[in-house]
């Protein structure tokens, strides 16, 4: 995961993911918002992946079949 996207839940005041930074910097953001308004974590991004589908995955982390 990069330190930008750390530093972006830091920022929001939330605790950033242990990962491997296959989602993208959009979607990181769009789970923030949504954990800001009172979802969990599943939740937020149950919709995101839900709403940006496989935009939502970096292009090198994404399957291929």
């Amino acid at each position: 995961m990069t330190e930008a996207i750390k530093r972006l839940y830091k920022k929001a005041g939330l605790s950033p993911p242990d990962g491997k930074g296959i989602h993208a910097t959009r979607a990181h953001k769009a789970v923030i918002e949504y954990m800001k308004k009172g979802l969990s974590k599943k939740e937020a991004w149950k919709r995101v992946i839900g709403g940006m589908g496989k935009h939502a995955i970096n292009p090198s982390h994404r399957r291929t079949v």
